[in-house]
């Protein structure tokens, strides 16, 4: 019996000793971020830090400073990582239209004359779609120039008159 007792004497001590190693090296991982992780506890700014890490929020959140409250967007988006209800979260006063990227050029401009939409927010790196490539060309829309995962148009929707045909 003895024997039986050392051996699982030894596995838990074999254990405990790489737990106790796995607790040092995490120690030593984390110490230098340790003296920010308690001012910002202190500060009660938790989660915080991981949202400006994200370059969508930050740039959603350039969006929020530039619209103003009552305005209404176009927000052209294929569905992709619930990207459009972030953006429709942290832009919420602001009366929000979702589209397809793959829009033809004449339902984007029916739906900017009929909704009086002033901006118009194109999401991703994918190519631009026909709605979108006419959206540079058009008179109505003035790029703005904001860093970030999309395109920002400023929209004159009163220039959009007439009905529209592809």
């Amino acid at each position: 019996m003895s024997r039986s007792f050392s051996w699982k004497a030894w596995i838990i001590r074999f254990l405990l000793l790489a737990w106790g190693l796995q607790v040092l090296w995490l120690i030593w991982y984390f110490a230098p971020d340790v003296r920010e992780m308690a001012w910002r506890v202190a500060q009660g700014q938790v989660g915080g830090a991981v949202r400006q890490e994200d370059s969508f929020y930050r740039w959603v959140q350039t969006l929020a400073a530039a619209m103003p409250a009552d305005a209404t967007y176009l927000f052209l988006d294929d569905y992709e990582a619930g990207k459009e209800i972030e953006a429709r979260y942290h832009l919420t006063p602001r009366r929000h239209v979702l589209l397809v990227p793959d829009i033809p050029p004449s339902f984007l401009f029916f739906a900017a004359h009929q909704e009086e939409a002033s901006y118009l927010i194109i999401r991703g790196e994918k190519p631009l779609g026909p709605g979108a490539r006419a959206a540079l060309e058009g008179s109505a829309f003035t790029r703005l120039m904001m860093p970030g995962p999309g395109l920002v148009f400023r929209m004159d929707s009163s220039r959009l008159l007439g009905e529209f045909y592809d």
